[in-house]
Formats: C-alpha cells, sequence, structure tokens
C-alpha cells in the first residue's frame, strides 16, 4: 500500500452554514482515530464563503486554518447576485492553493458529518493511489440512473445532470453526448494529493464552463470533464464514504447504516437536499429502523448522537 502521508480536512461555508462547519469539526474530534495523535486531532480547514468576523475569529481560536479566498475566476456581479457562498463551490477546485504543505487534501461539505473514521482512511488510500477518491451518484441506492424525456415511441431527451449543465455550459455536441450517460461525481467529499495533475484540469474544466454555465454546479462539471473526458484517473468508493439517503439507523448500535443490506454504518453522513433540516436543527424527518417501524429524527450531528439514545 502507498505510504498516506500528511493531510488536511477542509469544509467551508457562509455565515448560515457555520453551525454545520462546527457539527462537522465536532464529529472529526469525537472519533479519536487511533491512525492520528493521542488527542485524535487532525489539520481542519475552512474555506470561508461569508462567514462573520466573529465566527472566524471563533474558527482559529479553535485551531482551524481559515482562508477567505478571492474569486478563482472573473465573474459579471449580475451572475453572482451576492452570492458569496458560492465561492466555496470554486475554491473546492483549488485546495493545494488555498492550504499548501499537505500530501492530500480531503474535502466535506459543511452539511455532512463524520460517523465512522474508515471513510476518512478510504478516501486517503485512494488519493494515494494518485487517483481521484469520490463517490459517484448511480447503484443500488438511487432512485434512477438516467432521466428521459419521452418524445415519441421510441425517442426520448437525455435530462440527466451532467448533459443538461454541459449543454448549458456550451460544451461541444460530442462532449455533452460523451457526458450525457455517465454518473455525476458526488463533489461533496473527495480527497486527491495536492501534486496530482487533477487540480490543473479542473480549474481549466472550471474557467471554461463559468463562461455560461451554471456557477453551483460548475464543480462537478469540471470534475467530470478532468475524468470522463481528459481520462485521469479515478477511485469510485462505495456509497457510505458519502451517503445521501435513503436513510435507516439501528436501535442497538445507536448507528445510522445503509438502508439496504448488509446494512454497514455510514461513514459520512451527507444531509444533501434536506434544506429545511440544514436550516433548523429541530425539524425531524422519517427514518426506517432495522425492523421497518417509523421514527421522526434529525439527521444532524450531534442531535443524532443524543435522539438515537432516547430511540434505544
Amino acid at each position: 500500500m502507498a505510504p498516506l502521508g500528511s493531510f488536511i480536512i477542509v469544509t467551508g461555508g457562509d455565515s448560515r452554514y457555520c453551525p454545520l462547519i462546527r457539527e462537522l469539526i465536532a464529529s472529526l474530534r469525537a472519533l479519536k482515530p487511533a491512525s492520528l495523535n493521542a488527542a485524535g486531532e487532525c489539520p481542519v480547514g475552512v474555506v470561508d464563503a461569508g462567514l462573520t468576523d466573529e465566527q472566524k475569529a471563533e474558527l482559529k481560536a479553535d485551531g482551524v486554518k481559515v482562508v477567505t479566498p478571492p474569486w478563482p475566476v472573473d465573474i459579471p456581479a449580475h451572475r453572482l447576485r451576492n452570492r458569496i457562498h458560492l465561492k466555496a463551490n470554486l475554491a473546492k477546485l483549488h485546495l493545494p492553493t488555498y492550504f499548501p504543505g499537505y500530501d492530500t487534501v480531503i474535502w466535506i461539505d459543511a452539511d455532512a458529518w463524520v460517523q465512522d473514521w474508515e471513510a476518512i482512511e478510504l478516501l486517503r488510500r485512494g488519493a494515494a493511489t494518485g487517483r481521484f477518491a469520490i463517490v459517484a451518484q448511480f447503484g443500488r441506492f438511487a432512485e434512477t440512473e438516467l432521466r428521459l424525456n419521452w418524445l415519441f415511441g421510441p425517442f426520448a431527451r437525455v435530462r440527466s445532470i451532467l448533459y443538461k449543465n454541459a449543454s448549458r455550459a456550451g460544451l461541444t455536441t460530442a462532449e455533452c453526448r460523451a457526458l450525457a450517460t455517465r454518473p455525476t461525481l458526488n463533489a461533496g467529499a473527495y480527497a486527491l494529493k495536492s501534486d496530482a495533475p487533477h487540480w490543473e484540469a479542473f480549474q481549466r474544466w472550471q474557467a471554461r464552463v463559468l463562461k455560461k454555465g451554471r456557477l453551483f454546479t460548475s464543480d462537478q462539471l469540471a470534475m467530470a470533464g478532468a475524468v470522463y473526458l481528459d481520462g485521469l484517473p479515478i477511485e469510485l468508493l462505495p456509497e457510505w464514504c458519502n451517503y445521501i439517503g435513503p436513510w435507516r439507523f439501528d436501535p442497538e448500535t445507536n448507528e445510522l447504516v445503509e438502508y439496504y443490506l448488509p446494512n454497514r454504518r455510514l461513514g459520512i453522513v451527507h444531509m444533501a437536499g434536506e434544506d429545511a433540516m440544514r436550516a433548523d436543527p429541530t425539524v425531524r424527518r422519517p427514518v426506517l429502523d432495522m425492523n421497518d417501524r417509523e421514527h421522526m429524527l434529525s439527521l444532524r450531528y450531534p442531535a443524532w448522537a443524543r435522539q438515537a439514545e432516547k430511540v434505544g
């Protein structure tokens, strides 16, 4: 196995996401993995995409490296519309520049938290091979593999995420078709060596797709261009390394687990799509236990640990 080397875990967001950022950091520090020092600490970085001065000062006092990056690409004000939080999405493709000195950079979205450190170890191992370690949104937990708009008879229009975004970004017909049936790479959690050639490719694609394309999904489209069109190597990790549902929990272990057998405990719990819950920690949603009994639970950390104890 290739040596893993030093690493930093990076997240980011604005003032509204700061509670989630703190919860992610708390989940990391609570695990105290044996692969780190006796205190179970690991370097953590935060991309400031609209944090208040007070929030930045508190994070820095807690040992977090806070970086306020410039906009990596010139974007007209009318397209930004004061959405400074999008700076975190764009900065994802420039992390070695903002957080130098580490062999590997791991990104985790702020609306995610870590339940099992093995997910971090798998991200590190994937990156150590020189490949882009990430989870793809397809397989047994995806509701559909591909969206189609049926026209007539056997003919249909492809409506996949990558195809729509590539078309909007003005990519060539050949490029759009090459991406049409490829699975979306979930940019919510990934790892890559700091000197990997992928970063240059990400940034090159980013500059291109941002000329016409959507800002919010430009990171995933740039990653797809580097991997699927440029052919840079990828290491696809199992879904539990960046899990976005469907949800199930095991009352005996008080852990969130995969919905289907073997019901492995989740490594990274990613609340993508849970807009109300991200904004309000009191929001609950139905979650099935191992006997398909429904419970109203929060997926947030540390609320999850407290409520699971009550359910158990």
